[in-house]
C-alpha cells in the first residue's frame, strides 16, 4: 500500500513489534501460566529469600568491645536527649494525642538508658560504661579555695524545722488567733496601698 501523495510505502511499525515480541518471550517463561491460582503441592511455595533469613539466624552477634559498649552508650543517650526534647516542645499545643506520643516515647528512651547498665554482664564492660559516664574530673575549685570538705554536710530530712521565709515578726506573731475576716474590693485595697506612708 502506497502514500498517494508521494508515491512511498508507509514505514512499518515497530515499536507494535516489538511489543508483540514482548508478550511472547513473557508468556514463554515458567511460571507465567494460568494455573497461577492452582494449589502448589507442598514445599513449592516456598519464598525466594528463605536463605537471607536463615542467614540472618544463624548470623553470631558481635562481641561487645569497649568501642562498642561507648557507641552504644552514646546512641542511646542520642535517643534521649532527642526524645525529651520533642516532649517538653509538645506542651502549650492542643494536640493531647501528640503529647501522650511523644511522653511515650520519652519514657521509653529514659528507660532503656538506664536498663542498659543493667544488661552488660561482664564487669569490665560495667567499669567501661562508668569511666565513659564518670570520666570527667569533680569540680572542686570553690572547696579547694575556701578550704571546705567535698562531700558536704549531712542534713536531716526528718523532724520539724523552721520556715526559713518568714520574718523575725512574724515568727513572734501567733496567727492561729487571727479571725478576723478580709473585707472591702480590689479598689479599697489599691487605695490603701497608695497612701499607705511608712512611719
Amino acid at each position: 500500500m502506497t502514500d498517494s501523495a508521494t508515491g512511498n510505502k508507509p514505514k512499518p511499525n515497530n515499536n507494535k513489534r516489538r511489543n508483540n515480541n514482548r508478550r511472547r518471550n513473557h508468556n514463554k517463561k515458567p511460571g507465567n501460566n494460568n494455573n497461577n491460582n492452582a494449589v502448589k503441592a507442598d514445599g513449592a511455595n516456598k519464598p525466594a529469600n528463605s536463605n537471607k533469613k536463615n542467614y540472618s539466624k544463624n548470623r553470631r552477634p558481635k562481641s561487645l568491645t569497649p568501642s562498642r559498649i561507648m557507641q552504644k552508650y552514646d546512641n542511646l543517650m542520642e535517643q534521649y536527649i532527642t526524645a525529651r526534647g520533642k516532649f517538653y516542645n509538645m506542651f502549650g499545643r492542643n494536640s493531647q494525642k501528640q503529647l501522650g506520643k511523644t511522653e511515650k516515647n520519652y519514657q521509653t528512651s529514659l528507660h532503656n538508658l538506664r536498663k542498659y547498665e543493667v544488661t552488660l554482664q561482664e564487669d569490665w564492660q560495667r567499669e567501661v560504661l562508668q569511666n565513659k559516664i564518670n570520666g570527667l574530673p569533680e569540680d572542686l575549685q570553690y572547696s579547694t579555695e575556701h578550704n571546705l570538705d567535698p562531700k558536704g554536710d549531712v542534713v536531716s530530712h526528718l523532724g520539724e524545722f523552721d520556715d526559713i521565709h518568714l520574718l523575725p515578726d512574724q515568727k513572734s506573731e501567733n496567727w492561729s488567733e487571727d479571725t478576723e475576716e478580709s473585707q472591702g474590693t480590689i479598689e479599697d485595697y489599691q487605695r490603701y496601698k497608695d497612701g499607705y506612708t511608712p512611719q
